[in-house]
Order: structure tokens, then C-alpha cells, then sequence
């Protein structure tokens, strides 16, 4: 629905998403019912962020990954303002 947050259909593991990607590539699932559409859906996106952070979801390691990449990000943008505020300082 639009303007409400993205709800997940359902809370699996990655070794059931793996399992759910492999049967819908076998092309051994319905995809015309919507439910079943949904968890196919869902376990892409399970599967795809599992290989993009490093780990399954609500995994420790994958938690820590996102606060090292937060705080990474914080550290750049206060060494470029570091750096740029001295520059518009002294164009004034």
C-alpha cells in the first residue's frame, strides 16, 4: 500500500530462502498464486542481501557490518566538512 512502510511476508532463514530461490528456479512453485509469489520474492531479497552484507539476516556479523559501514560513512562526511569549512570560512 503506498505511503505505509514495507512489511516482510514472512521471517525465514537463509538456508530456507536458498531452498525457496532453487525450487522457483526448478520452476517446481506456482508463481501464479500471490502468496506463494510474495515468499518467492522475499527469499530473493533474503538471498541477495545475504550476499551483499556477508551474512543471513539478524546475524551478529551482518549487524556489526552495518554499524562499521554507518561509522565509516559518519567519519568521511565530518573529514570533508574538515576540510571545507576552512575553504568557506575563507572565501567570507
Amino acid at each position: 500500500m503506498p505511503g505505509h512502510p514495507r512489511r516482510s511476508v514472512t521471517r525465514m532463514t537463509l538456508p530456507e530462502a536458498e531452498r525457496i530461490v532453487a525450487l522457483a528456479h526448478d520452476g517446481a512453485l506456482d508463481r501464479s498464486d500471490e502468496s506463494v509469489e510474495r515468499v518467492v520474492r522475499e527469499a530473493h531479497v533474503v538471498v541477495q542481501r545475504s550476499s551483499m552484507w556477508g551474512s543471513a539476516p539478524g546475524n551478529p556479523a551482518r549487524r556489526r557490518m552495518v554499524v562499521v559501514f554507518l561509522l565509516s560513512g559518519a567519519l568521511l562526511g565530518v573529514w570533508i566538512v574538515g576540510l571545507l569549512a576552512p575553504l568557506i570560512m575563507a572565501g567570507e
